[in-house]
């Protein structure tokens, strides 16, 4: 069998979960040569054009492959790995219980080693024969200049992300104001929100900007995906729950400083100096924590930290 791309990645999952799969293209790509197909949603392609390794494709039975591995267990995902044509179908499944029956009539290898509180982009790294040694966090190149949002400030900005797809890792609009009011004071200038474009999350950040009056540019729920990824690849730092702000700023290596709720950091943040994490589970004895139990002194304490660290990170 010919192929148009030597290996393909499926996954039906959210922006976050598709930006952990980038080491596994690079992975592959050095394996087997060629730009690695990605099946997600259509509307990540912007951001699957920026990973240096990959390149985003319709589902269509016109693509042919030599290796396809699929990121998730779900059925959907699964049914979706059917009708993509390669000679080798690979399936990642930490949870043995998740694995039904008819998979195997699918996949002709199932991958289900998992290390509890493994970061999961290491995790498809590791599970595909990649050495421990080698493996370094998702990367994206540089969004184009074209992609910046007109609203943005013309000198240098902090992004505040206050949102995710869940909104149980939402943190109390007056916690926000208060880490605003004290970082203001440190220097930060410019402030952009992001969020976005459910009811709920426009309805949340409109309530943190209803307290911050006109320090605060709000394009939340207002951009496109290109904006959004330009957004955050170009702010001095960037301040967020748990979710794909996270994960992106951490490939551009922008500052830094994820909160997390009753999700446990191990598995969706890779430690690193300019990347930091405040989490519940470090604030409560109550199992399991929300990020009601974060008190805003600690978020902000977690800020001024990284501020010191990185001289002239605001000028």
């Amino acid at each position: 069998m010919s192929a148009d791309s030597p290996a393909a990645i499926l996954s039906d999952k959210q922006l976050g979960d598709v930006l952990l799969l980038e080491p596994l293209s690079r992975l592959l790509a050095g394996r087997l040569g060629g730009s690695v197909a990605m099946y997600v949603n259509p509307a990540f392609e912007p951001m699957v054009t920026l990973m240096p390794h990959a390149h985003a494709v319709n589902q269509t039975r016109q693509n042919k492959h030599a290796e396809l591995w699929t990121a998730n267990w779900s059925s959907r995902a699964v049914l979706r790995s059917l009708v993509v044509r390669a000679r080798k179908k690979h399936l990642f499944i930490s949870q043995p219980g998740k694995l039904r029956w008819w998979y195997r009539l699918i996949f002709q290898q199932i991958v289900e080693v998992h290390t509890p509180g493994e970061y999961w982009s290491h995790y498809f790294w590791r599970a595909a024969g990649g050495e421990r040694e080698h493996f370094s966090p998702p990367c994206l190149k540089q969004p184009p200049d074209d992609w910046r949002h007109p609203g943005l400030p013309t000198g240098p900005y902090v992004v505040l992300n206050p949102t995710a797809a869940w909104a149980s890792k939402f943190w109390q609009p007056n916690a926000w104001a208060k880490v605003i009011e004290a970082l203001s004071k440190m220097g930060v200038r410019h402030w952009v929100m992001t969020g976005g474009p459910t009811q709920v999350e426009r309805a949340h950040c409109a309530e943190i900007a209803a307290q911050l009056g006109p320090d605060m540019v709000d394009i939340s729920g207002r951009t496109s995906m290109r904006q959004y990824l330009h957004t955050l690849s170009r702010a001095r730092m960037v301040l967020c729950v748990d979710g794909s702000a996270s994960h992106l700023a951490q490939a551009w290596d922008v500052p830094t400083v994820t909160l997390f709720g009753h999700v446990f950091p191990l598995r969706w943040h890779w430690p690193a100096p300019r990347h930091h994490a405040v989490s519940a589970f470090d604030c409560t004895e109550r199992r399991p924590p929300s990020t009601a139990d974060v008190p805003p002194d600690r978020f902000i304490q977690a800020s001024a930290d990284l501020i010191a660290s990185l001289p002239g990170l605001l000028d």
